[in-house]
């Protein structure tokens, strides 16, 4: 399994932390970092420059492209289209759909998703509906948050051309029946001219589950660097060769005219690497992760800590586990936790930088998100941590 020097790292003083927040982002392996470095100084050209230089740094972008097809069984070298972040690829999806629709189509597109997923799925959607360019449903879920596969039908229209999802919840980990969607999306589309697209959120899917396109069905799928342990900074979007969208960033014409702006050719090197560390070494990961879950559990139980889980672990990723406390605030139990250098998180970083109640457990638990914590896990978390950490926890919120 990869190394990561930065394993058990000092912050502002020499204590050791316990990071488990690895679900907002990861640190960057070695490997990864070592792959990167001759491309911040040594071959550092612009990869749009005609001369040879500015080709030795295209022929690396195209190698990191290649590679990266090829982890996710895509047909083609150009479906890979490189961005800045998730959040971006996701808005390329809405929002380059929803125009080519509108303008170029002249239909009103109607999108489907559930309220559960990612800000950058849910804001452009809101977005678009505000100026009345697209209408857009929500699929009803059940208690764990998945969707309800024989609700799909009801919510088909005419104009419906695209159902995006999150492959693995970010919040609470649960794993979307991907390829059961897609067969109903299939089924749909025989008796339809106006073809309906599946896209997958699968920022939070390669270090623990399958991300072949091919087994998938998916049309489109959004794949960040910085939580698979490579550079913040990039991100790609698998787009199939038969779709076509407009570009939301206009200039040059980098990433097949659809993503304008010179390449950050050491990020894109780094990403390559870190999702080829992910595929390679996916199953030991989920069996290591799902083992120190069980530890975990098993722990804090010993510990007569009064929680529940949100969500059935046996449909959720091993590597994130939401529970609740009701004898104590999520924003108690973090601080307290943040005061012992153990860091976790209340919900997803980039909703914001405030302990708010959880959104996505809210939806689904209305009772529960003010006290519910994300515990998320790496390949760097050893049983010595989480004795640590249900140590201090049984310090502030153990039963009487």
């Amino acid at each position: 399994m990869a190394k990561n020097r930065l394993a058990h790292f000092s912050y502002k003083s020499r204590k050791k932390i316990i990071y488990l927040d690895y679900a907002s982002t990861t640190p960057v392996l070695n490997e990864v970092f070592e792959e990167m470095k001759p491309y911040f100084s040594m071959i550092f050209a612009n990869p749009s420059s005609i001369h040879s230089f500015g080709q030795k740094a295209l022929k690396v972008i195209d190698e990191s492209r290649q590679k990266i097809k090829n982890l996710i069984a895509a047909d083609y070298f150009n479906e890979i289209i490189f961005t800045s972040s998730a959040t971006e690829s996701n808005n390329l999806v809405i929002k380059g759909l929803a125009f080519f629709y509108y303008f170029k189509l002249r239909i009103k597109p109607h999108f489907i998703t559930t309220e559960i997923e990612h800000p950058s799925i849910i804001e452009p959607l809101k977005d678009l509906k505000k100026i009345n360019l697209i209408d857009y449903d929500f699929l009803p879920l059940d208690k764990n948050g998945l969707i309800k596969l024989d609700s799909i039908f009801k919510f088909i229209k005419n104009n419906t051309c695209l159902i995006t999802i999150h492959y693995v919840n970010s919040e609470i980990g649960i794993i979307q029946p991907v390829k059961k969607i897609f067969d109903i999306i299939k089924e749909i589309n025989k008796n339809r001219d106006l073809k309906i697209l599946f896209h997958l959120d699968a920022s939070q899917a390669p270090l623990t589950e399958n991300i072949s396109v091919k087994d998938l069905g998916v049309d489109l799928m959004t794949l960040s660097s910085h939580k698979i342990y490579g550079p913040k900074g990039v991100a790609c979007l698998y787009k199939k060769n038969n779709i076509f969208f407009e570009k939301l960033i206009s200039g040059s014409e980098q990433e097949f005219n659809l993503r304008s702006g010179t390449e950050n050719v050491p990020l894109i090197v780094g990403f390559a690497k870190a999702l080829e560390i992910a595929v390679n070494n996916r199953i030991s990961l989920r069996n290591y992760l799902d083992n120190l879950r069980t530890y975990f559990l098993n722990k804090i139980s010993q510990n007569k800590i009064n929680f529940e889980i949100n969500a059935d672990l046996n449909l959720s990723t091993p590597k994130i586990i939401n529970l609740y406390f009701p004898q104590k605030t999520a924003e108690e139990i973090l601080i307290y936790l943040d005061q012992n250098n153990i860091f976790v998180s209340s919900g997803m970083a980039c909703k914001s930088r405030a302990p708010l109640p959880n959104e996505v457990v809210t939806k689904l638990y209305p009772e529960r998100g003010k006290n519910s914590l994300r515990f998320s896990f790496g390949r760097e978390t050893k049983n010595k941590d989480i004795d640590y950490l249900v140590n201090i926890l049984a310090k502030l919120i153990k039963n009487k």
